[in-house]
């Protein structure tokens, strides 16, 4: 699910950029977009590498602090 929400937010920047560049260049455009998706495939796994690792942390902080507030005894 968050490499959905990953990736359509990452596209919609790309053409939001895409639509301010204007189509008086096409092939400039075209090469923009492409360098563009190229730059998303290497980094995505990386993104979501990192937003894995951050909720194993929040999930492990909850965790310890779920014991350190209950009772021994």
């Amino acid at each position: 699910m968050t490499a959905v929400m990953l990736s359509a937010l990452i596209l919609h920047l790309l053409l939001t950029l895409a639509a301010h560049l204007g189509g008086a260049d096409m092939a400039g455009v075209l090469a923009v977009a492409v360098g563009m998706a190229a730059v998303l495939v290497v980094l995505l796994p990386f993104a979501l590498l990192c937003v894995r690792r951050a909720q194993e942390a929040l999930a492990a902080g909850s965790d310890r602090r779920g014991r350190t507030a209950s009772p021994q005894g």
